[in-house]
């Protein structure tokens, strides 16, 4: 049997469009799998963008990890290595203001 081939972080990431559908917790359950996120809060309330933020901020903190404004109203969370990986690292160059 193949061993199955490693994602890259751009692969593993997730895009997500915050609404009022979103739950906090199911976003820090992907980031304790491990999983990037890019999340766009442009159609969401302030006050609780700013909530969101502020808890998964902690989250990715505790893992070891950082957060990336790409715009305005657009962030990536993820581990340090992931944001560093060429594959996120370039999507992150290129759309970043």
């Amino acid at each position: 049997m193949k061993k199955k081939d490693k994602k890259n972080a751009y692969e593993r990431t997730e895009f997500i469009k915050v609404d009022e559908e979103t739950d906090v917790f199911d976003l820090a359950d992907k980031l304790l799998y491990r999983k990037p996120l890019i999340l766009n809060f442009e159609d969401f309330d302030v006050v609780e963008s700013n909530r969101f933020i502020v808890f998964l901020s902690g989250v990715v903190y505790a893992l070891d990890g950082d957060v990336e404004v790409i715009r305005d109203k657009i962030m990536a969370f993820a581990l340090k290595k992931d944001l560093k990986d060429k594959s996120l690292r370039s999507f992150i160059n290129k759309y970043k203001e």
